[in-house]
């Protein structure tokens, strides 16, 4: 142990304090947390040290294992140099290529001495395998960049054994190699006589390649090589970018997606594609995939009076052999249409029509005003005339009441459209409405003149005009009011209600006391008749 240490440092007292325990640090100096064979060449010895300051000097001494702390060392080594960084206070240092007669596994002892002076000494801090090392070499990777048209990548090597004591190679035949491709992708090989390997495999993604053996010689692998697939430049080449359609309809935007590779622009089939309203904050888009000639067919129903969609790559699957950022807008007017719900004609007995309804606008939203045409006709296939226009609001109901009617006809809704709004017209179904007529034939009231006190009789036929008939016929069992109006007056008065006989005939007298005007009136029909009356007559009193 004495000699180890006047073989290490000149301090003595400082190296038999240290030595005293082994296996411990001086409270000051560097800390040695490890020595051990570099992975990469087990002939180079690493060693971690944790420390405050710089490190002036490292020096470690090799026996073998098993063997006596009082042995001499078999080699003392010393020309050490960072070799990186682990944190602000660890790093390691590691020495050249160690030349040793004898292979086999020595232990190492390690001094580490910083810029204040410090030194600690750490027995036993690791071990040196020194052994017939297994090693990749001339690991390649071809192409690291492949492209939409070489997607294949390539790697090779060759399996070596290394002396560390001559340096010298020699072939690792029927070794078995792990390939890693695409970062996950692992593929197995066997070295041919040589020791040579090569595997290749289509990238899907990219990333890390490596090589890696793990087999009785022990492990060996290779710094990673990035591949990185290269982007095809990427075009929609639309069919047709605008349409004009109708409300309802769907659009059918179809189109060819292609590649760039060289000079010449090439289909790109089974690539997933949607299509939506552009800048949409709401998204509901339609898919395709393109066929084999890159062909695609994207169906969608516009809302709106003018859209734009956007043509683009769905977000997943990642392609990496293509630019997925290039998109293609599809302008789309559409023509609104209109349709008439709700509508109503009623038809009350003075031959008065009321009208409701409602103009629905189909294909986009708005509340513009929009004018509605109430139209006649007698058969309901020619002579259409407006008999009044009504303004209103898409969407909202509207109200007409006594409109002067017909006694039988039909009646429909008309809205014209708009060519500066791109709005089509309709026409609501035409709706017959009719009463049958009423009248009171032969009416009189008699006698004229008439002496004062004296009976005024008032009489006629009720009678009704059906609909569809020429013939008029009584109408009985039905009540008449009599009404009279004294001379020099304006304002009628109900004198009494009869009730037709079975032939619609009725008679009542009445007490003549003033001069003035009787007329019998059929004033409250049902809702299939209009109201009647008959002739007014003039009776003088004496």
């Amino acid at each position: 142990m004495r000699h180890i240490a006047r073989g290490l440092v000149t301090a003595g007292a400082v190296l038999v304090g240290t030595l005293a325990l082994p296996g411990t640090a001086h409270a000051a100096g560097p800390n040695v947390e490890d020595a051990y064979s570099d992975s990469a060449d087990w002939s180079v010895l690493d060693v971690r040290l944790n420390y405050s300051g710089d490190i002036d000097k490292v020096t470690a001494t090799l026996r073998p294992v098993g063997g006596s702390e009082s042995d001499p060392p078999v080699a003392t080594i010393t020309d050490f140099t960072k070799k990186y960084y682990v944190s602000s206070w660890e790093g390691i240092w590691a020495s050249q290529p160690i030349h040793l007669d004898t292979l086999g596994d020595y232990t190492v002892d390690v001094e580490a001495t910083d810029s204040s002076g410090e030194t600690t000494v750490q027995q036993n801090a690791g071990t040196l395998h020194y052994q017939k090392q297994p090693v990749i070499t001339g690991f390649a990777v071809t192409p690291t960049e492949p492209d939409i048209e070489h997607r294949t990548v390539t790697a090779t090597g060759d399996m070596v054994v290394r002396d560390p004591s001559t340096r010298e190679t020699v072939p690792l035949p029927g070794a078995t190699v792990d390939l890693t491709f695409d970062e996950n992708q692992d593929t197995t090989v066997v070295t041919d006589e040589a020791g040579h390997f090569a595997a290749s495999d289509e990238t899907t993604s990219g990333g890390w390649t490596f090589a890696q053996y793990n087999g009785d010689l022990g492990f060996a692998t290779v710094p990673w090589v990035d591949v990185r697939p290269q982007a095809a430049p990427t075009r929609f080449v639309l069919d047709k970018s605008s349409f004009h359609v109708t409300a309802g309809d769907k659009v059918d935007v179809t189109g060819t997606l292609q590649y760039q590779y060289g000079d010449e622009w090439k289909p790109l089939s089974g690539i997933p594609l949607e299509m939506d309203y552009k800048d949409c904050t709401t998204c509901n888009p339609v898919d395709a995939t393109t066929d084999a000639n890159g062909r695609f067919s994207l169906v969608k129903s516009p809302w709106g009076s003018t859209s734009v969609f956007e043509v683009a790559f769905q977000p997943y699957p990642y392609n990496p052999f293509i630019q997925r950022t290039t998109t293609a807008d599809v302008t789309v007017a559409v023509t609104a249409t209109t349709k008439f719900s709700g509508f109503t004609a009623s038809l009350d007995k003075y031959a008065q029509l009321t009208v409701n309804g409602t103009l629905d606008l189909i294909g986009r939203d708005t509340s513009d005003q929009a004018s509605v045409d109430i139209q006649y006709s007698a058969d309901g296939k020619t002579g259409w005339s407006t008999k009044k226009t009504v303004k209103t609001t898409f969407g909202s109901q509207f109200t007409v009441e006594k409109l002067p009617g017909y006694t039988d006809g039909y009646w429909r809704l008309h809205y014209g459209g708009s060519s500066t709004k791109d709005i089509k017209g309709t026409l609501s179904t035409a709706l017959r409405r009719n009463r049958a007529l009423t009248r009171i034939k032969d009416a009189n009231a008699s006698p004229e003149p008439v002496t004062k006190g004296h009976t005024i009789t008032v009489k006629g036929v009720l009678q009704e005009l059906k609909v569809g008939s020429t013939t008029w016929k009584a109408y009985g069992g039905k009540k008449v009011q009599i009404l009279f109006r004294p001379k020099g007056k304006t304002t009628w008065y109900l004198m009494t209600t009869v009730t037709t006989q079975t032939n619609g005939s009725f008679a009542k007298g009445f007490k003549a006391t003033q001069d003035g005007t009787w007329v019998p009136v059929f004033l409250y029909p049902d809702s299939k008749h209009f109201v009647g009356d008959g002739r007014e007559d003039y009776v003088d009193v004496r």
